[in-house]
């Protein structure tokens, strides 16, 4: 009888802890859905093109990455140069096209990882706020925002 009731128990735990981990995948889930397939949305003029994420969008995405811990803070230390071969941006997730800049750094896990020069800026200044604690919520202080209303 005891036994059976010891199973129960860790069973109950089992389902608790695989539900907690269903709902974090979930939440990952929709918030990549847009990025693995942008032709799912619609699409109307220049502005609103389903394969342009604006950097404002950009730096919504990179905080809630940031918050969430699936992206890790921006290094201190970044290599420029021009692209040779096509690489994945670890900001965006797009395509860096060869020719264009490219930021490299080394992660922690020892990989190379690269980015755009406008998803580095936005991913610098979104650790920087996370770290000191205080994440914009205007667009005044928004360094993205900023950055298309000057375009």
């Amino acid at each position: 009888m005891k036994a059976a009731q010891a199973l129960i128990d860790s069973t109950c735990k089992l389902v608790v802890s695989n539900r907690r981990l269903l709902g974090i995948s979930h939440v990952q889930i929709t918030s990549s859905r847009r990025l693995l397939n942008p032709w799912g949305g619609i699409s109307g003029g220049s502005e609103d093109d389903s394969l342009h994420v604006g950097p404002s969008d950009l730096y919504d995405q990179v905080r809630a990455r940031l918050h969430r811990q699936t992206l890790p803070s921006a290094p201190r230390i970044v290599f420029a140069g021009r692209a040779t071969v096509p690489r994945a941006c670890i900001v965006c997730r797009r395509r860096i096209r060869p020719g264009a800049m490219q930021h490299e750094f080394v992660a922690e896990d020892g990989t190379k990882r690269w980015t755009h020069t406008l998803c580095l800026r936005i991913w610098v200044e979104a650790t920087v706020g996370l770290r000191s604690g205080e994440l914009p919520a205007d667009a005044d202080h928004n360094p993205a925002r900023s950055l298309k209303r000057s375009r």
